[in-house]
């Protein structure tokens, strides 16, 4: 009897303050403090310009090994910090949530762009700070209370072949194969790190994949291949893929951060179309060769200084379409992305 009186009022209980999460898509409530986690990437630069445009950042933090990007140094200092550090030293990621810059003004959203994607002169210590620097900067943000941890993963970590879909949703199949090349699972373990803690209540995490990127500098694989002298194909295969910009990615970022919303999401261009569609709208000629000897030319053409772009990292990315769907972000952030262009115009009367 005294046993069942008690499920009522438990029940009750649970009902007087109920855990209601955010709805997604909804606008992020007060000022952001940005910790921005690999500052010298062109999208970071490229971001921090664009989340100190906006009056609603109070302070941005940008992090990485080496010198202060030139582009960033004319920054207003009550506004911009950039700290040099280790990513993958635990007490080194630690201290930057305790600079004295940061008691008044705590961080509230952690952004990690710093994961080391080259191919060229990965070794053991690239595979040391991919791993290391993706589990310190989540735990440490778990420690220090913020809101809000956006992973920028990649579209390589989809399995692609003859059977891909048309378009890849983010519940597609990941490449698991165990002669895929080291970043790739460096990357994917990166993912599941967060995707093991993305059912807490007190943080936001987010993993976004973005379809390969174009814009100067970038060394997404499309827009190495596409800055190749000339780029190399496969004879016989026009794979479809559907590229973004930096500026386009740029936004997307500014939207994860400033919106309400956890998972894992697709980000994509506009554009759907065939590589060789890409090419010619650029005004560039690739050269074909048989496919078995694609690896070979490519070597040659890294070895001559041709090209920067590593066949080897994704294999049948030139043989095989892949093409993102990301309806889910276009219906939850681009759908609501009106207020956070609002928080862009709106005067500040504190600056």
């Amino acid at each position: 009897m005294a046993e069942s009186s008690k499920i009522p009022t438990l029940k009750a209980a649970a009902l007087i303050n109920p855990m209601e999460a955010p709805t997604p898509g909804t606008l992020r409530e007060g000022p952001r403090r940005i910790f921005v986690a690999g500052a010298r990437r062109r999208v970071a630069i490229h971001l921090i310009e664009r989340l100190l445009a906006a009056p609603e950042v109070d302070l941005v933090l940008g992090v990485d090994r080496g010198a202060c990007p030139p582009a960033l140094l004319g920054c207003d200092p009550e506004r911009f910090v950039f700290a040099t550090a280790d990513l993958s030293k635990r007490r080194q990621v630690d201290n930057l949530f305790l600079l004295d810059r940061l008691r008044e003004r705590p961080l509230d959203t952690v952004i990690h762009l710093a994961f080391q994607g080259n191919p060229r002169g990965y070794g053991v210590e690239s595979h040391e700070f991919n791993v290391n620097s993706a589990r310190h900067l989540l735990d440490a943000s778990l420690r220090h209370g913020i809101a809000k941890y956006i992973f920028l993963s990649s579209d390589a970590v989809y399995k692609i072949g003859p059977r891909t879909d048309y378009k890849v949703r983010e519940d597609g199949e990941l490449n698991l194969d165990p002669d895929v090349h080291p970043i790739l699972r460096d990357t994917i373990d990166a993912e599941f790190m967060c995707r093991a803690k993305m059912d807490r209540p007190d943080c936001e995490v987010m993993v976004l994949r973005p379809s390969g990127v174009f814009g100067g500098g970038v060394l997404s694989g499309v827009n190495l291949l596409f800055e190749s002298t000339p780029p190399v194909l496969p004879v016989g295969f026009d794979p479809m893929i559907n590229p973004t910009s930096k500026e386009r990615l740029a936004r997307d970022l500014m939207l994860a951060i400033f919106l309400h919303g956890k998972g894992v999401y697709n980000l994509a261009g506009l554009t759907v179309g065939p590589l060789s569609k890409f090419l010619e709208e650029r005004g560039i000629r690739p050269i074909r060769v048989p496919g078995p000897a694609l690896g070979l030319v490519n070597r040659m053409q890294r070895m001559l200084g041709m090209t920067r772009y590593h066949a080897g990292f994704h294999p049948k990315r030139l043989f095989f379409s892949l093409v993102l769907d990301d309806s889910r972000f276009d219906r939850i952030f681009r759908g609501n992305a009106d207020s956070v262009l609002a928080l862009a115009r709106s005067p500040d009367p504190g600056r």
